[in-house]
């Protein structure tokens, strides 16, 4: 009898959204047609807003009737506003697979949002492999402010960590490419 391995890790990240804003990424891919709001945020109260930042401006989605008005995608590497209307935190839960191989994300010119493709923490460059540049700054946003790392002098002021599930505002001077080549068995 032959033996079959798959080559997928299926994952999951509960993602505590606090009240008010919040940027978020979802980093497992639930498969074609599934990294939709509809299907990545089905127990999000009323009156819950997601904001996607694309071209200079927002795309805007509500969830209201218990359904979302605009059925965005939100992508392994993508970020995203949410503003949670309760007064406490409510979770979200992302299931999926844990994105492999050689990965790649572009990153425009001035001010995007963006996530590491895959769950994981860590030093911005070092671990999750973004290619900083000279005057790149990454805005992290939590409890109402922002942290800022500016890259110059070949080394960041504040070395960006981002947690698992958090997304956060790069500005950058040029386009490029995030590319990384990522396994769990590493």
């Amino acid at each position: 009898m032959a033996q079959v391995y798959s080559v997928n890790a299926v994952g999951y990240i509960n993602l505590s959204v606090p009240a008010g804003f919040s940027i978020i990424a979802n980093q497992l891919d639930a498969g074609t047609g599934n990294n939709v709001l509809s299907k990545l945020f089905t127990s999000v109260p009323d009156g819950t807003i997601i904001y996607e930042y694309s071209n200079g401006g927002y795309n805007i989605s509500t969830f209201a009737f218990g359904s979302w008005d605009v059925d965005q995608t939100l992508a392994p590497g993508q970020a995203a506003w949410i503003n949670n209307p309760n007064t406490a935190a409510i979770t979200v839960t992302f299931v999926g697979n844990v994105p492999q191989g050689s990965l790649s994300q572009q990153i425009p010119a001035g001010f995007s949002l963006q996530s590491s493709q895959v769950p994981q923490s860590g030093a911005l460059d070092t671990v999750l492999g973004y290619p900083a540049a000279e005057g790149d700054i990454i805005y992290r946003y939590a409890g109402g402010g922002y942290t800022i790392s500016t890259y110059a002098f070949g080394a960041w002021d504040t070395v960006p960590t981002p947690n698992v599930g958090e997304g956060f505002w790069v500005n950058t001077q040029t386009a490029k490419s995030w590319t990384r080549n990522f396994s769990v068995n590493q």
